[in-house]
């Protein structure tokens, strides 16, 4: 701010003079005293910030945003790993069915319905019992489908049946009992020549496997030819199968 005026000037003849005279000294005209110099306000103070505040506000966003990051990490992991366990499960159940094994193997023929001779035909039917020992090495609970076709080629023969039974898991024995029945007419039909160690068999399979996360339902069909005593799958090659004394 500048310093105010020291003199003023006399309103008549304009004569400089010292501010606080009352009259001119040259023409005796009175002197009005000086406006007062204006001041400047003296600034108004603005809102103080409380920096503690604001610094606890900062760490606490921090602290914040840092657990929403690391708790979508987390879960991110937890996903991952979840999804790897649900992959390993359902490949381990898919290979769980190629796992059964045949433990023993029965057979019997009922002929009580059957009547007459090869000579004079016969009449009604006889069923033959196939009892299949079937073990379970693996840690999953199944239920099992088994349809198997027996093919007799020269005997002109085609017979299948279906079983549904349950294996429980760490070596569980299931014994499925399948119905081959054989009719007078097939009987009678037979040629002579008929070679019964020529046969194939065929098995398909479909499965309920019970795991953690899902029930898994994979299929498979396995074959067998005389032949070659070879076959893949469940009805792989292997040597004489026990009997299922139990039955």
């Amino acid at each position: 701010m500048p310093a105010p005026p020291q003199q003023v000037s006399c309103p008549r003849c304009f004569t400089l003079v010292p501010i606080g005279t009352r009259y001119c000294p040259q023409c005796g005209n009175a002197i009005p005293p000086p406006a007062p110099w204006p001041t400047v306000p003296a600034p108004t103070p603005g809102p103080r910030r409380n920096t503690a505040l604001i610094i606890v506000a900062v760490v606490l966003i921090a602290v914040l945003v840092l657990g929403i990051g690391g708790f979508l990490v987390y879960q991110r992991e937890q996903q991952q790993i979840l999804q790897a366990a649900r992959n390993s499960e359902a490949n381990a159940a898919n290979q769980a069915v190629n796992q059964l094994q045949f433990a023993c193997f029965s057979n019997r023929t009922d002929s009580s319905h059957l009547s007459g001779s090869r000579t004079y035909g016969f009449s009604g039917y006889l069923t033959v019992y196939e009892t299949f020992g079937v073990s379970n090495p693996t840690n999953f609970g199944m239920d099992v489908t088994w349809s198997i076709t027996l093919d007799y080629p020269s005997a002109g023969w085609v017979l299948s049946d279906s079983q549904t039974f349950h294996e429980s898991p760490k070596g569980g024995v299931a014994y499925p009992i399948f119905a081959f029945t054989l009719t007078g007419s097939q009987l009678n039909s037979t040629p002579s020549n008929a070679n019964f160690t020529i046969f194939y068999v065929t098995l398909e399979g479909s499965y309920h496997v019970t795991g953690t996360y899902a029930t898994y339902t994979p299929t498979t069909r396995s074959t067998y030819d005389s032949t070659t005593s070879s076959g893949n799958g469940s009805l792989g090659t292997g040597g004489d199968l026990p009997n299922c004394s139990v039955y």
